[in-house]
């Protein structure tokens, strides 16, 4: 009798006190999650105070390498993702599986942030509306069209970088977009940038699915205006991916001597500083990281484009899985490729005020 009644009293003490942990938790996370909470007023905060940093790739896929590189975001844990185009290509039966694959690793509320790539646009593999609603916009804040034309500031308060994504050559039902000079997207796209700058924002960067400059097997889908405009408007980096491979250029800048850039031809005016420490204002960076899982193609070092690069990886140089990885504070915006399968492909730059 007396050893049932400890029993008893034993299990009253621990239902008591998991009751009163259940209510500790409660409490706890009622102040840390507002009873206001929703999915649109996620702040995706800095790790640090006063820096943010976020991935991007594209070009993805659903084989293991694209799962290498969903794997390897969850563990750097950054703030956002930028896929730039190109997602399931129709290896997945639905968008929705191909959804979950990213959020099994990085969580139903990390941003992973789209902008649409040429493989949305018909629906043979994937159609962008679905992917958005599986994917949707968990950035406070964005201005425009997800998954077509947006810009956010990140964080939202205090921002460090905002991130402007567009669509040039993309055809959503009405022919390609245009970006040519004088165009509404061609205009939405400088007032986005100049609107940063009026803004005192620290960093401007750009990004879009398809490169104009490339080793790879394009010509200038994006169309040259739009190219030129991000060197008139100093952006500091510009994010591609369609080209499977990497390939970052040197800084480049229009002067007296390169007034506009021409693709298909190398002009040594046109290259600010060809090494990896760079000066903000200098000019822009251009990065390709179509390496989001896809069968990777060969970098063309003989391409007419070559001498603007700097860096570059492909099938038939180092061939390497992985991400673009993005630290941003006040003085410094910093880059670095993290190789997540294949090869060990890895490349490093700054840009930094002087």
């Amino acid at each position: 009798m007396n050893v049932r009644k400890s029993r008893l009293r034993s299990s009253f003490i621990l239902a008591l006190i998991l009751a009163l942990g259940a209510t500790a938790l409660a409490v706890f996370w009622s102040s840390v999650i507002p009873p206001s909470f929703t999915r649109d007023n996620i702040e995706p905060l800095p790790k640090e105070p006063g820096q943010i940093t976020f991935t991007a790739s594209g070009d993805f896929g659903a084989g293991e390498s694209a799962q290498s590189v969903f794997e390897q975001i969850g563990t750097v844990d950054p703030a956002l993702h930028l896929a730039l185009g190109d997602f399931s290509y129709g290896e997945t039966d639905t968008e929705q599986q191909w959804c979950s694959m990213v959020t099994d690793v990085v969580g139903q509320t990390f941003p992973f942030q789209l902008i649409a790539g040429d493989h949305e646009l018909n629906g043979e593999d994937g159609d962008l509306d679905t992917f958005t609603d599986c994917l949707p916009n968990q950035l406070p804040g964005l201005e425009g069209n997800y998954g077509r034309q947006w810009y956010a500031d990140v964080p939202r308060e205090d921002p460090l970088v905002r991130l402007v994504m567009i669509s040039p050559g993309l055809d959503f039902g009405s022919g390609p977009a245009s970006y040519q000079a004088g165009s509404q997207r061609y205009q939405w796209t400088a007032e986005a940038i100049a609107g940063a700058r009026e803004e005192s924002i620290p960093w401007v960067v750009v990004g879009m699915h398809a490169p104009c400059l490339s080793m790879g097997e394009y010509g200038c889908t994006p169309g040259a205006d739009i190219t030129n405009l991000m060197l008139k408007k100093d952006v500091d980096l510009v994010l591609h991916g369609d080209e499977h491979l990497y390939q970052r250029t040197k800084q480049l800048a229009l002067t007296q001597e390169c007034p506009r850039l021409r693709p298909e031809t190398y002009s040594p005016a046109c290259v600010a500083d060809d090494d990896a420490n760079l000066a903000a204002g200098g000019g822009t960076v251009f990065v390709t990281a179509g390496t989001g899982g896809r069968d990777l193609r060969d970098v063309h070092l003989g391409d007419p484009e070559a001498p603007y690069f700097a860096a570059s990886a492909g099938a038939n140089k180092n061939p390497t899985h992985g991400n673009l990885h993005i630290r941003v504070t006040d003085e410094a915006l910093t880059g670095r490729f993290l190789p997540a399968s294949g090869g060990d492909f890895t490349d490093n730059f700054s840009i930094e005020r002087r």
